[in-house]
């Protein structure tokens, strides 16, 4: 397979950004079906795909069976050193980070990435390490489960929702997609709408099950070394944890100090290192919106290394 059934988000601002060329090597650390990839690679760049879905690895392997510039590597962007030391790369002139989980994802029920069909409930992006959410939901205790629903969820019914499912599991597995989304409904209060809440109560369990935000907390911090200066990163992200994240991350490392603004002199002796190159996220069109609905969510930020 050459060529790939995919839109990918934002793909015209994040190449203008990322500038990509002849002589350029860019990482693009959530590969996915390739799209920024593909279009990276016919600027004439070195691309280096990262990802730990096994889909996704075995698609970037068949491109790049013609297509001698891109690598392909399974592992996750929060080993992103170890990426490039594995290729023999020490600098890079960009890194695109397209967070969240790709359409395909979703639309595959054995990955239990999606509440609208039923499945097993996984929520991993590499099904072969670390627990799934059904055994997270298992071995938990009520505290656990309403702490992660509301503090990577943001929903509001996270102690009623924590309650009902460590109740629900004394009668049966909460293992499936189809039984989580039956006890969330059974608890909402009636004519309110479900989809949001349960929304909400996936995106937490995967991003407590793949460790989202602390793998891009890490990757964040090592950036600035793995790349050139000049060398820019893209961040598409698609709640507002990560964006958040983001933000405060590029709003931190442009400053030159970081003392309290009572202080007479500077103590902490951080300096900036890089600058930004979005003063707000970038966000889709209209036209793109209508025609590629996960693009809706996506916020673009990016940032050059001084």
């Amino acid at each position: 397979m050459t060529d790939v059934p995919h839109v990918p988000v934002l793909k015209e601002e994040t190449l203008g950004f990322l500038q990509p060329g002849k002589g350029k090597r860019i990482i693009d650390g959530t590969f996915g079906f390739g799209g920024h990839s593909l279009a990276m690679l016919e600027t004439g760049a070195d691309v280096l795909g990262l990802d730990l879905d096994a889909v996704a690895v075995e698609t970037c392997r068949r491109i790049s069976s013609d297509r001698h510039r891109l690598k392909c590597m399974p592992i996750s962007f929060r080993h992103l050193d170890r990426a490039m030391a594995a290729v023999g790369w020490d600098k890079v002139d960009g890194v695109l980070l397209d967070l969240g989980v790709s359409s395909f994802q979703l639309d595959d029920p054995a990955k239990g990435f999606s509440y609208r069909m039923d499945g097993p409930l996984d929520l991993r992006f590499d099904q072969e390490a670390g627990r799934t959410a059904a055994e997270l939901l298992a071995n938990s205790s009520e505290g656990e489960i309403a702490d992660l629903i509301w503090k990577w969820g943001e929903e509001r019914a996270s102690r009623r929702i924590a309650r009902a499912l460590v109740r629900a599991r004394t009668e049966a597995p909460v293992d499936t997609t189809g039984r989580l989304r039956t006890v969330i409904e059974e608890v909402l209060p009636r004519g309110m709408k479900p989809q949001p809440v349960l929304s909400r109560v996936f995106q937490a369990l995967r991003v407590a099950v793949n460790e989202e935000l602390d793998a891009l907390s890490e990757v964040l911090a090592m950036l600035p070394g793995l790349l050139r200066p000049g060398g820019v990163f893209v961040v598409i992200a698609y709640h507002s944890l990560e964006d958040r994240m983001v933000k405060q991350f590029i709003a931190r490392e442009k400053r030159d100090c970081l003392c309290p603004p009572d202080l007479p002199v500077c103590v902490c002796g951080h300096r900036r290192v890089l600058k930004a190159l979005t003063r707000k996220p970038v966000t889709a069109s209209a036209q793109e919106e209508e025609m590629n609905i996960r693009a809706r969510s996506a916020r673009l930020r990016a940032a050059a290394i001084l």
